[in-house]
């Protein structure tokens, strides 16, 4: 066996256990999926939680590139009071 293909076939291997990691891996967020999509690794989505008495919500925006991404979760304040 040349030393290249040794090469090659250690890069391959490294290659499967990596994608068997990431296919097999939970999602890193506990909160319930709301609307995303993927295709192939790629997509994400936006869920907003329900108003708060002061009218504002949290929202969660998600985005996946290649199974690469993540949550990001924000508080959207509520509209200013009336004016007097």
């Amino acid at each position: 066996m040349t030393a290249m293909r040794k090469i090659w076939l250690g890069a391959g291997a490294a290659v499967a256990l990596l994608g068997a990691g990431l296919v097999t891996a939970g999602p890193a967020s506990a909160q319930p999926p709301c609307g995303n999509f993927q295709v192939w690794g790629n997509g994400g989505g936006r869920c907003d939680s329900g108003p708060g008495p002061d009218g504002s919500f949290t929202r969660c925006d998600t985005v996946y590139v290649l199974g690469i991404g993540g949550t990001n979760c924000y508080l959207v304040p509520g509209p200013p009071p009336p004016a007097a």
